[in-house]
């Protein structure tokens, strides 16, 4: 018994508040151990959750998306006639390194294409596999926030493909079930 208190004690001890990739203070219930990052909070938009739009005008050039501001998108050159692809990275990933350079690159080849990148490398970090996972509904809501407001700026859902990676295979699937049918 004296071992699991002191497990746990050291476990708390080890746990604090924790600051977004922004650097703004996280909310009071998200646990930080280790390098890991365990969010109980599920509040959108969250500051390490970030969106990027890139498109064959303007190439390899990324233009972040704030889904507060519905004139983000016309600035970043989304054109709404074209298809859109929302693409998620897996654990210990990013946007900006293989395997989801290759394939957002691949899409870039094509001039008929939104391409919307998700980041969520806070909140994936090696050896953090579990608290990844948890994390992985966040990034879902979130994520279905951002599909949510490509179709209020004129996107089409049937024109709208969602490729993930790892665990963002599984958050492409949780966004789709959050979605109004």
């Amino acid at each position: 018994m004296h071992l699991a208190k002191l497990a746990f004690l050291l476990l708390a001890s080890s746990t604090n508040l924790i600051q977004d990739a922004s650097g703004g203070m996280g909310n009071i219930f998200d646990i930080k151990y280790w390098r890991c990052v365990l969010k109980k909070q599920y509040t959108c938009p969250d500051n390490d959750i970030r969106y990027y739009l890139y498109t064959h005008e303007t190439g390899p050039k990324r233009l972040r998306i704030d889904i507060r501001n519905h004139l983000s998108l016309k600035y970043a050159g989304f054109d709404p006639k074209k298809k859109n692809v929302i693409i998620i990275h897996g654990f210990n990933g990013t946007e900006s390194k293989s395997p989801m350079t290759i394939i957002r690159n691949a899409y870039l080849t094509r001039t008929d294409y939104n391409i919307f990148t998700v980041d969520w490398e806070p909140l994936t970090i090696f050896p953090c596999y579990l608290s990844s996972l948890s994390n992985t509904k966040l990034v879902g809501q979130c994520t279905a926030k951002l599909y949510a407001f490509i179709m209020d700026q004129g996107g089409d859902a049937r024109e709208t493909t969602c490729v993930g990676h790892s665990l963002g295979a599984h958050i492409c699937g949780m966004v789709w079930t959050l979605q109004d049918h």
